[in-house]
């Protein structure tokens, strides 16, 4: 009897000091560098992203914030990294949607539940879509391109960031609603995709805006739409592809997530410091430069995002006659 009693009152007093634990944690927490996982490689609008936010967020944070590109798999090498991390808030996600809500839909292998998998942290900002070609294709408008696909049948390409990105989706349905048959060429993220459509590799690719917008500027490639629901403000003589084929639509946002269980308190410390960030007029100005519009929303609001966006895809996808591999 005094045994199991002893036994008891151990069992007690260890639980009650893991459950005293966790408050402590988070009130040191950060007490070392903290990774950023970027899934995709550098020149990408997550790994953009992610630097212009390391800085206010490490200075409001007292720590200092590492960026890593771990691609992949169309951005599930690096997702995996971090939903299998320690979940004590110094290994965090930054990427686009695709790696959380599409890609499920496509790769075999993908063995994470997108709405169980993290703690969404923020939905940082979105970021435009756009349809560009290499300055020596001879197309200028989404109408002329499906002409000049049609009187080419099979011989033309576009590249994107990997298979089951946005860009990926975006090209498929182009494919789809305007009857036509493009290759897709995936890559290992938007950047490299662009520097090949630069250097003439792929006649035609999807990219975001600050992947493309800089190339565009010097004349390298040309972006003739965005594959968005309506013209963006800050580019209104480019219209979008649903104006000449309707639902040619994706939406392309940049989350930062941390491990599932990462305690509440450091998840709404690192939502402060990044939506504190994202608030700084320089931030946005730096942002919107490359075609970025900062957002800042709660955790609470990410998720949702995630779990509404994930549902959505799950009905759009067999229409796209595409099977996971």
């Amino acid at each position: 009897m005094h045994a199991v009693r002893s036994i008891t009152f151990s069992a007690i007093i260890v639980a009650t000091a893991a459950f005293g634990s966790a408050p402590a944690f988070a009130e040191t927490y950060p007490s070392r560098p903290i990774t950023m996982i970027a899934p995709y490689p550098p020149g990408a609008s997550t790994d953009f992203i992610a630097r212009v936010l390391r800085g206010p967020m490490s200075d409001a944070l007292g720590q200092p914030i590492v960026v890593e590109n771990r691609p992949g798999a169309g951005g599930t090498v690096g997702t995996n990294m971090v939903a299998a991390a320690p979940p004590d808030g110094y290994t965090l996600l930054i990427t686009v949607n695709a790696p959380i809500t599409m890609n499920k839909y496509f790769q075999k292998s993908y063995s994470l539940d997108p709405k169980t998998a993290f703690a969404p942290i923020t939905n940082a900002a979105s970021v435009v879509l756009a349809l560009a070609v290499n300055a020596s294709v001879p197309v200028k408008t989404v109408p002329e391109l499906i002409a000049y696909a049609k009187q080419n049948p099979g011989k033309l390409s576009f590249g994107s960031a990997g298979i089951g990105s946005a860009h990926h989706i975006a090209g498929e349905l182009l494919n789809l609603k305007a009857g036509i048959n493009i290759l897709h060429v995936p890559y290992r993220g938007g950047g490299p995709a662009i520097q090949d459509l630069i250097a003439g590799h792929v006649p035609i690719a999807f990219g975001t805006t600050p992947a493309v917008l800089p190339h565009a500027k010097a004349g390298s490639i040309r972006i003739i739409a965005l594959a968005e629901s309506k013209r963006d403000p800050d580019m209104p003589d480019v219209p979008t592809i649903a104006e000449t084929v309707p639902g040619v639509v994706t939406a392309t946002w940049i989350g930062i997530f941390a491990p599932a269980g990462t305690p509440q308190a450091i998840v709404d410390k690192l939502n402060k410091a990044a939506v504190d960030a994202l608030k700084q007029p320089n931030i946005i100005a730096q942002l919107k430069l490359q075609g970025a519009v900062a957002i800042g929303s709660t955790p609470a609001e990410l998720g949702q995002l995630v779990s509404d966006e994930f549902d959505s895809w799950g009905k759009i996808m067999p229409s796209l006659g595409i099977l996971p591999e």
